[in-house]
């Protein structure tokens, strides 16, 4: 009982602290957003590629199947 109270209280004092550093260095936030996006679209743009490639070659790999045992 006293662990999720004490739990609470930090979760709040967290939420304080962090509005208030949001606050405080909003430009900064705005710069780390901006550099942060273009890193994250290249990251899911290889992913997407990976996971496109894989999927493309299973379906290859299956009409190549279906061919052969016909």
């Amino acid at each position: 009982m006293v662990t999720k109270i004490l739990a609470l209280i930090a979760g709040i004092i967290c939420i304080i602290i962090g509005v208030w550093g949001l606050i405080s260095w909003w430009s900064y936030f705005i710069k780390a957003l901006m550099a942060s996006i273009p890193a994250l679209l290249i990251l899911l743009g290889i992913i997407l590629a990976i996971f496109g490639y894989s999927e493309l070659k299973s379906l290859l790999a299956e009409k190549k199947e279906k061919k052969e045992e016909t």
